[in-house]
């Protein structure tokens, strides 16, 4: 077996700001104390991670690329039918059921910092965009916002024990390529994962002006 890159820095980089990013904003969401203020500007970061991660889907590396590892549903059903038999088919990339795993977390997670955007504690802090809309949506997408991250919270159990069912039972190695972008594979004809310049530039750019228009309206 060899070992060939897959994740590339921007995609490791990324993955982990997001972990990073959720964990500070549900221990800020969830707790007792005055955080309110870092919980804004931690979902302003994940909000230009995730637009970043996003175009990045479409402009990088092979592997990045939402083209390569979004199939079919059909797909991800035969994928997991395959488990059952005892002859699941190994992917570099993500697998059918982690690619809709992936999108599901980068809707999930938008819909929920683009609900707090709108939101407000309703005494000191308003969201930025909290004026532009009725106080009866800002309030609807308040409810949103206050009970999504218990979902967001039963799909990340979800996508670790997937992680460690291919750690442990398929004997699969997710975790470290993660970190050092790189993993084993018996097929000698993988791709050579190369990252674009232009695509890093352009991703980079996007998130970062989203990030500084945010940083610069009041909260």
């Amino acid at each position: 077996m060899k070992s060939t890159l897959v994740w590339d820095w921007p995609v490791r980089i990324s993955h982990w700001l997001m972990v990073a990013l959720f964990t500070g904003l549900i221990l800020t969401g969830k707790s007792d104390g005055d955080y309110l203020h870092y919980h804004f500007f931690m979902g302003y970061g994940l909000s230009s991670v995730i637009i970043a991660r996003v175009l990045y889907g479409f402009y990088g590396s092979y592997y990045a690329r939402f083209s390569q590892f979004v199939k079919a549903p059909t797909v991800a059903v035969r994928y997991a039918l395959s488990h059952f038999k005892g002859k699941p088919k190994h992917y570099l990339g993500h697998n059918p059921i982690g690619a809709v795993m992936v999108v599901v977390l980068l809707v999930a997670l938008t819909v929920q910092w683009g609900t707090g955007l709108f939101t407000s504690d309703e005494v000191f802090t308003f969201g930025p965009f909290y004026s532009l809309i009725p106080e009866g949506l800002a309030e609807q997408l308040a409810v949103v916002h206050r009970f999504l991250p218990n979902i967001l919270l039963g799909l990340v159990a979800l996508h670790v024990l997937a992680v460690l069912y291919h750690e442990l039972c398929l004997n699969e190695r997710l975790v470290s390529p993660m970190i050092h972008g790189r993993k084993k594979s018996r097929n000698l004809s993988t791709v050579h994962v190369k990252t674009p310049r232009w695509g890093v530039i352009f991703s980079l750019l996007m998130g970062l002006s989203w990030l500084a228009a945010l940083w610069m309206m009041p909260i």
